[in-house]
């Protein structure tokens, strides 16, 4: 805010507040008011404005420093873009005091803090060398670098690791796999149950049909039926001894026993004999089956007895696996059912018996799930066989869970004494600022301070390449001082610019009298990257971010900033340099959107367009590789270089092809007229050589212009 006697009428009557009214008012308000997060108010004032008067300034909490064009106007150029360096007075530092008492703090805060420290990483060193380093091998895991006290220390302020067991279980654990013989046989897999759902569906069919009965009597046919496995076997001996002798009793067969013996095979070639021995065998068939699951049942159970012996003696990271046990009582009951089936149908095989599709379906059902049983305990055979072939993997598993392990305990453990260091260290450090300060302060120049202060942000933006003379308040250029009037010939329009943003904020130290005034400032910057290339813009933002290390005195930043320009916004708020970002549309302010356009990247997106997408060059790709090059230059070196771009190309372009010589050219801003057209290839190789180099050291960027062109 502007002192009430810098203001007059100028010879015309006007006010220099009449600018600020709207177009055919003759007076208007303003009112301004600064709240903090919480809510507080901390500067809160009205001023009223009449043509051709001067306002009154009310008094406020801050110092309002502004930069805009007036302040260009008045207090630079006005003078030809020198410092006015006809500057008296001092800024007033804090009375001198005895800092003995707090240097003896300071010191017996470091003896404390250092004491403490060191008994911990004493109980550290210990706990390491006595519980961890013993274990064979485990020096050369990565993880054994948590266990060092420097680790711990930053422990406490990260999250723990996640462990499965407790340090003590970790090394049973460990114990176990040490523990695991060398010729180990692996535990065999269990058989899986195959049952012919095919002869189930025949069996099904056969037992529906009607079978002729054979016409013999019944009496005879019992008999036969009873024993007629022996009596087959007896005709095939008959037939293989070609007589009439008995194979068994080897007496002369008699006519009756020969006739007895024509009945037997009459019968046995008959159907309703190859029917009941077609169903005797499919009921056999079934009993076996019932018998084979048994046989399933208890290998099964002898697969879980070693699994739980390996995974208890020398696999603990299998110990929670507990495999299936078999339900096959369900499944035998379902094959017994089918076999009573058979059996009604042996006692008459001229009546069909219907067989529901359930029957087939649930042993099908069964065998289904048994198989889902038998396939889970299978996979867990086979992956503790792969870990017991593997112990070594499971021996280094277990090292690296009982490092973690082991540092979780001793942030655990330490975690209060370390947080009282940490506490020290900060308050030692914090005591030594103080009396750093103290020491410090003393009655400063204003020149002084201004003049310091300018060629620092001068060097931000220049190097040396412009600095400023102590004593004249000239301007430097190149260890030259430029002569009276000299640097408005000299300086560009866009270096007029940031020379002038140097004195604005030199000027800082002509708005404070005391030291306690460097907490009033609050500053007020209007658009002032006018004619600046990116480059600078960039570099601008930069100290309007440092601003409180330029002005040493600062301790609070409070400013803010206006601009029409989107790429100065964009800087500021990706680079949290401001803390609310709002935009004036309408009349109204409203939250700002960060998603602007991004001019490297888009200068960028059209030279890899040409290099490798097979676009044709136009009339700005010229523009963009020098672009490219100046952010890079920029990027690389910051502000503490003397390299332009031309030191750069020469420096990160190979410079045994044709396109060093072309990158320089087009870099600086043209094409020399005694040189051959450049043609489509050159672009391309250009566009290509920069391509790479950016490629090799920032691939990321790259990778960016592929994934936007898939897209």
């Amino acid at each position: 805010m502007e002192k009430q006697d810098e203001l007059a009428l100028d010879e015309n009557g006007k006010s220099p507040t009449d600018k600020l009214l709207t177009f055919g008012k003759n007076n208007g308000t303003f009112s301004f008011k600064i709240t903090d997060k919480d809510g507080n108010v901390k500067d809160d004032f009205n001023m009223s404005i009449t043509k051709g008067q001067i306002p009154t300034i009310p008094e406020t909490n801050y110092l309002y420093h502004t930069f805009n064009q007036d302040y260009v106007e008045q207090n630079i150029k006005a003078l030809g873009y020198e410092k006015d360096s006809d500057i008296e007075g001092f800024i007033l530092g804090k009375v001198n005091i005895d800092l003995k008492e707090d240097e003896d703090k300071l010191a017996k805060i470091e003896k404390e803090g250092k004491e403490l420290s060191e008994q911990v990483e004493k109980e550290i060193d210990a706990y390491v060398k006595e519980n961890i380093s013993n274990i064979q091998n485990i020096k050369r895991l990565s993880e054994y670098a948590y266990l060092s006290s420097k680790a711990v220390f930053q422990g406490i302020e990260n999250e723990l690791f996640e462990v499965s067991k407790s340090i003590d279980e970790l090394f049973a654990d460990y114990n176990k796999i040490k523990s695991v013989p060398e010729n180990l046989s692996d535990i065999n897999t269990v058989d899986r149950v195959n049952i012919d759902f095919k002869l189930l569906n025949e069996i099904k069919e056969n037992l529906n049909k009607e079978f002729s009965l054979s016409s013999l009597a019944e009496d005879f046919k019992q008999k036969i039926k009873n024993k007629q496995s022996f009596i087959e076997t007896g005709m095939t001996l008959l037939s293989e001894t070609n007589n009439n002798t008995c194979p068994f009793c080897e007496q002369e067969l008699r006519e009756s026993a020969l006739n007895l013996i024509d009945s037997y095979t009459k019968y046995i070639n008959d159907t309703e004999s190859k029917t009941i021995k077609r169903f005797k065998a499919n009921s056999e068939f079934l009993s076996n089956l019932i018998a084979s699951l048994k046989v399933i049942d208890n290998n099964n159970a002898k697969r879980i007895n070693s699994f739980n012996e390996y995974k208890t003696k020398y696999i603990p990271s299998s110990e929670e696996v507990e495999l299936g046990s078999l339900n096959v009582d369900a499944a035998q009951k379902a094959i017994q059912a089918y076999i009573e089936i058979i059996e009604e149908k042996l006692k008459d095989i001229s009546k069909p018996i219907a067989i529901e599709n359930s029957i087939i379906e649930d042993i099908e059902k069964h065998q289904t799930l048994l198989n889902n049983t038998i396939d889970s305990n299978n996979e867990q055979i086979n992956l503790i066989n792969a870990k017991k072939n593997r112990i070594g993997e499971e021996n280094k598993s277990v090292r690296k869970e009982i490092c973690k392990c082991a540092y979780n305990n001793l942030v655990e453990t330490h975690k209060t004494n370390i947080k009282t260091i940490f506490q020290l260290r900060k308050k030692w450090k914090a005591l030594d600022d103080e009396i750093n300060i103290k020491k410090e302060q003393q009655k400063v120049s204003k020149r002084a301070k201004v003049a310091s202060t300018i060629k620092t942000v001068l060097n931000y933006f220049f190097s040396d390449k412009y600095s400023l003379d102590e004593e004249t308040f000239r301007l430097i250029f190149y260890k030259t001082a430029l002569e009276k009037d000299q640097a408005r010939d000299v300086l560009s329009d866009g270096e007029k610019n940031i020379v002038a943003f140097a004195y604005y904020i030199g000027d800082t130290h002509l708005k404070v009298e005391s030291e306690d005034d460097y907490e009033k400032l609050f500053f007020i910057i209007d658009d002032p990257i006018s004619s600046m290339d990116f480059t600078h813009v960039y570099t601008l933002c930069g100290v309007i971010r440092d601003i409180s290390k330029i002005i040493d005195k600062l301790k609070r930043e409070r400013l803010f900033v206006f601009t029409h320009n989107n790429d100065f916004m964009r800087v500021l708020t990706s680079n949290n340099i401001v803390d609310k970002k709002l935009l004036l549309k309408k009349g109204e302010l409203k939250d700002f959107n960060n998603n602007l356009t991004v001019p490297y990247i888009n200068h960028l997106m059209d030279v890899y367009n040409v290099a490798r997408k097979g676009e044709n060059a136009n009339h700005t790709t010229a523009n963009s590789i020098r672009h490219i090059i100046e952010t890079l230059t920029k990027f690389q070196n910051i502000d503490i270089s003397k390299d332009g771009i031309a030191d750069y190309i020469k420096y990160n372009i190979p410079n045994d092809t044709k396109s060093y010589t072309l990158i320089n050219d087009l870099s600086h801003g043209g094409w020399r007229s005694e040189q051959s057209p450049i043609t489509e290839d050159d672009y391309k190789d250009v566009c290509e050589t920069i391509i790479k180099h950016i490629e090799k050291d920032f691939s990321g960027q790259i990778e960016y212009c592929k994934k936007f062109n898939e897209l």
